[in-house]
């Protein structure tokens, strides 16, 4: 398995947040920005400080937004000049994301099939470099879920998620809390959609 260079047994997991026994929604895409930033500055953004609800609550992304509105996408409206900050770019199915209406142009009307998506994912895991598969769970994608990819072999991707998505196809490969999955690849090929995407948060000094 070709994988990112992480160590599993310190990368700083997390669980989506429960309120009164019930798992928050629409929240994948803050969580997959997570990891990224754990990624990258593990000792900045961690389980212990800056974690996704802490990042929520700073509102380091954007506007906080409750669930039932999370289509306005108003909680990353502050995004691309927060990664800036970080030396991070946003780069979704190979367009860079440098303002919020390029945001929402980009995850709206830019494409790119299942193919080329997969070759982008292997090389970006190659380069060290964090990548997402944002794919379709109703309306062509419209309604998605994003996973922050691991690593990937001949038959699956390897993702860590911090909930398990009960219309996903995808199983827990360890039996703890963290939700380090596994995804076959016929799986994400039957949910690349219209509205599907690539996600890469990229080191901006090295783009």
């Amino acid at each position: 398995m070709n994988h990112l260079p992480i160590n599993l047994d310190t990368f700083g997991f997390v669980q989506r947040e429960k309120y009164d026994g019930v798992i928050v929604k629409n929240r994948c895409g803050r969580d997959f920005l997570y990891y990224a930033l754990h990624y990258y500055y593990p000792n900045e953004f961690n389980p212990q400080i800056n974690n996704p609800v802490d990042i929520e609550k700073r509102r380091l992304f954007g506007f906080l937004i409750h669930e039932w509105f999370a289509w306005t996408q108003l909680q990353f409206i502050d995004l691309h000049n927060f990664l800036e900050s970080k030396s991070l770019k946003l780069v979704i199915n190979n367009i860079e994301v440098k303002s919020f209406s390029k945001f929402i142009k980009t995850t709206l009307f830019s494409k790119i099939n299942f193919d080329d998506a997969v070759k982008l994912v292997e090389n970006e895991i190659k380069k060290g470099e964090v990548v997402g598969l944002d794919i379709a769970m109703f309306f062509g994608g419209l309604l998605d879920h994003i996973l922050f990819v691991y690593g990937y072999d001949k038959s699956y991707f390897y993702v860590f998620d911090t909930r398990k998505v009960p219309l996903i196809q995808y199983e827990k490969i360890t039996n703890d809390e963290r939700f380090i999955m596994r995804i076959s690849i016929d799986e994400v090929k039957k949910r690349w959609k219209r509205f599907s995407r690539v996600w890469e948060v990229k080191n901006s000094q090295l783009f």
